[in-house]
């Protein structure tokens, strides 16, 4: 049973990925379940990648927002901030802003019932606590982004994410995936973050970093 926000634990603080990594790993240790179009595309995607051509991802050839839920997997810090209407996070990459709109915002209720009419990479995300987890849940994404380096994702896409502290210094984001351009059924995969000295983050802009020869993601 969602519970009320004065009652949620605090996720505030900044984050780091406890294990740096690229791609998405099924939780329960099994394969990807590929559709034939969504196995085609990631192959196609892994082949290109070999090759060091990354014109298939938007990210890393022209620095577009990596979107969900990739953005998860960056490698740098974020930091989160809770208020009663809404759970924002600040990424350290590109200074990116992720918007969780909780009950009671406007936000909330108006994309409740008016929804949008282009999907974007972020997508929109309604949030609710339900005991000590933040469940987030996304929809109206674009079909022109990629779910980690190289897996696909279509315009379908629909991500569950529970979002708890498994102790102090520990975040955990247990992440559901539908997608059935891609997928023939949902499947899970778990992030884990480790608390982070509170610090400033420093400017960070991604086209000067590609235009200076570094990769705007590690890959």
């Amino acid at each position: 049973m969602p519970i009320l926000a004065a009652d949620a634990p605090n996720l505030e603080g900044t984050w780091k990925l406890e294990h740096p990594q690229t791609l998405l790993v099924p939780a329960d240790g099994g394969s990807i379940p590929f559709t034939e179009e969504g196995r085609k595309e990631y192959e196609a995607n892994k082949s290109a990648a070999a090759k060091g051509d990354y014109s298939f991802d938007a990210t890393m050839s022209r620095c577009s927002n990596p979107g969900l839920p990739r953005m998860m997997l960056t490698p740098d810090r974020f930091r989160i901030f809770q208020r009663p209407t809404v759970v924002a996070f600040m990424f350290e990459w590109n200074r990116l802003l992720r918007q969780v709109d909780m009950p009671g915002s406007l936000t909330h209720l108006r994309r409740q019932f008016v929804g949008v009419a282009v999907g974007t990479m972020k997508g929109v995300t309604h949030g609710h606590w339900e005991g000590n987890t933040l469940v987030a849940e996304s929809s109206e994404f674009s079909d022109a982004k990629l779910l980690d380096n190289l897996l696909p994702s279509g315009d379908q896409l629909k991500l569950t994410e529970r979002i708890r502290l498994r102790d102090h210094n520990t975040l955990e984001d247990r992440i559901t995936i539908t997608d059935p351009d891609n997928f023939t059924r949902s499947w899970d995969t778990v992030l884990t973050y480790k608390r982070q000295p509170e610090a400033t983050f420093p400017e960070d802009v991604c086209l000067d970093r590609r235009d200076a020869g570094s990769p705007p993601l590690p890959h």
